[in-house]
Order: structure tokens, then sequence, then C-alpha cells
């Protein structure tokens, strides 16, 4: 697998930031639990982001309702911010969480 280049990096940081905040402000879901997207990944065409998301209560339930309403936070996402193409998103249950 080819390194990200710096450009996808700051795509990559950008989208986090931005759907972390749409998340937070515009769902109950994220009111009321605290859901943390950890990484995002997205493809070099632009045409899929894969976002890992892990939660406190519920993480499955929260993960199938943010697929759900993948298409509603992807038109809100591509109204915040300038990109040749937004995204599909793709929420999955975070693997990179550490057991403790």
């Amino acid at each position: 697998m080819r390194e990200k280049s710096h450009r996808m990096e700051k795509v990559n940081m950008m989208l986090k930031k931005e759907i972390s905040d749409i998340i937070t402000h515009e769902y109950e879901a994220g009111k009321e639990n605290f859901i943390t997207i950890s990484v995002v990944d997205t493809k070099a065409d632009l045409s899929q982001a894969d976002i890992y998301v892990s939660a406190l209560k519920n993480e499955d339930q929260i993960v199938e309702e943010l697929n759900k309403e993948s298409g509603h936070i992807r038109y809100i996402l591509g109204k915040r911010i300038r990109i040749k193409k937004t995204p599909k998103l793709i929420f999955k249950k975070d693997i990179y969480k550490l057991n403790f």
C-alpha cells in the first residue's frame, strides 16, 4: 500500500474535524453520548471515506445510525468544505481502540 500524500493527510484531518463537529452539533446521538472519530481514511480519488467511530454507550447502534444518516451528513459536509468531490461516508466501528 502506498503511503498517504500530504494532500490526503490534510483532507483526512479536515474531514475528521468537520464530521466530528456535525455529529456533535446536529445529531441527538452526539449530544447524548460521547462519540469520537479516531481515524478517517479517504481513497485517493475522493470516492469514499472510511470513518472509524467509537462511543461510550451503544457503539454498534451509533455506527448503524450514522450509516443511515450518512447521506445527510455528506450533504452538510459538502456545504461546509471546498473540495472537488465530497466522498461517500462509510462509518465503521473503531478497530484502533486500545483495550485497557
